[in-house]
């Protein structure tokens, strides 16, 4: 699964850049792949899987996927 961490979520990344390859040994729910990563789902505001937007709590994702997710955009 290529994994695209969007805005400060790649700080999250151990790799430089936002791009993360993950393997996984079948689908999964994706809550559960961060929880391994370290990843916050409280930070995550939007995800996408192959371009389509879906439900974090929703999610399941597989090798070939996709992943992009985005922290909630604030300003003033």
């Amino acid at each position: 699964m290529r994994l695209y961490l969007g805005g400060y979520l790649d700080y999250y990344n151990p790799q430089p850049g936002s791009w993360l390859e993950v393997e996984l040994e079948g689908p999964s729910p994706l809550r559960e792949v961060l929880v391994k990563l370290d990843i916050p789902t409280s930070e995550i505001h939007l995800c996408a899987i192959n371009g389509e937007l879906t439900e974090l709590s929703e999610a399941v994702v597989s090798g070939g996927d996709e992943v992009k997710l985005f922290p909630p955009v604030g300003g003033g």
